[in-house]
């Protein structure tokens, strides 16, 4: 993907219905992360940039870029499911390039993907997944990209690839010019399921960490939208406890935000009431996106300023930034994930 120019006018805050409009506070805006030690990460699943006027959907996408404009560290890395295609990828990039301090620039797992039935229509008619990076920061090694297919349950009870192109998933390798060293980036969109999640979480868990180590990498980070959550009503789901480090998977990733409780909580049923209360992403109970890290030598690395981001922050962020906002839209049906990711 070309990367997309800076733009050089300034945003005009727009006054329409139910906009709240309210004088600018002075804000220290985001500067970008030159510590060699991390990379700011951010994931989500940003749902097609929804319009605050879509006539099925609406939203309103802006209110994530505008709250990492307001947020310390400008994004080295950013996650994002759901884009339908190079036009909504340049639309993106060009909103973080006229926002947030830095240059973007960024891939698609599907340059063309095909149409599907949305009950949003049109205006989500067409979904693939994108890692979008920091060019100050990062260079994509030319080459490295690769996709697989999420797994599903065919009807006859067995795992078998989906058929959707938004489920195909992606993994590359960049370069970091800051700190010395190559991190390899995974996305994952995997399919929707029964109520008790889908059946092939396990398998679809264990085919993203394969995927995404088989790029050699410092740090080994990986995200997005599930569609499965991470526990029951009583206990984790097993491709979770898989996963998860923390809780002896033996796939050791450590979950930024199970890291973020485990500082404030004990475990059992405390800490998934914690990420529950604080960590879900849809629902206002349901965390089914999540940002995963994992040192090249299979050692969990060190989180911080784990966080998801509320859609009451993207508001905020959009009247500090603009004076208004449409406090009746939210930046999209996920709430997404911020962390800092260290070597």
């Amino acid at each position: 993907m070309k990367r997309r120019a800076r733009l050089a006018a300034a945003l005009a805050a727009t006054l329409t219905v139910g906009v709240v409009a309210v004088p600018s506070p002075a804000l220290a805006w985001a500067q970008v992360n030159n510590d060699p030690g991390f990379i700011q990460v951010y994931v989500n699943n940003i749902e097609n940039l929804e319009e605050v006027d879509a006539p099925k959907c609406p939203g309103d996408w802006q209110d994530l870029i505008y709250y990492m404009k307001t947020y310390e560290t400008s994004p080295d890395l950013f996650i994002v499911q759901q884009l339908a295609g190079p036009g909504e990828l340049n639309t993106l990039i060009d909103r973080m390039n006229t926002l947030v301090v830095g240059e973007f620039d960024g891939i698609l797992a599907v340059p063309d993907p095909e149409q599907m039935q949305s009950p949003c229509g049109a205006e989500k008619d067409h979904q693939t997944n994108a890692i979008i990076w920091r060019v100050g920061r990062f260079d994509l090694v030319s080459g490295s990209m690769i996709t697989w297919q999420s797994l599903a349950e065919n009807s006859s009870g067995v795992c078998a690839a989906n058929h959707q192109d938004r489920t195909i998933n992606m993994a590359a390798r960049l370069y970091d010019k800051i700190a010395g060293k190559y991190v390899s980036v995974g996305n994952i969109h995997w399919p929707t399921g029964n109520n008790d999640g889908p059946a092939c979480a396990p398998e679809n868990a264990a085919k993203t960490v394969e995927k995404v180590e088989s790029i050699p990498g410092a740090l080994h980070v990986w995200g997005g939208d599930a569609n499965v959550s991470d526990q029951t009503t009583a206990d984790w789901r097993g491709w979770y406890t898989a996963t998860n480090g923390q809780l002896g998977g033996r796939h050791n990733y450590r979950d930024a935000a199970y890291d973020d409780c485990s500082e404030r909580v004990s475990g059992g049923a405390a800490m998934r009431q914690c990420l529950r209360d604080t960590h879900w992403t849809v629902g206002g109970d349901n965390r089914i996106d999540f940002l995963f890290a994992r040192r090249g030598d299979g050692s969990m690395p060190m989180t911080g300023a784990e966080h998801t981001v509320t859609f009451t922050e993207g508001n905020q962020a959009d009247i500090a930034v603009t004076g208004s906002d449409r406090q009746d839209r939210s930046y999209s049906d996920h709430r997404a994930i911020r962390a800092r990711i260290h070597y």
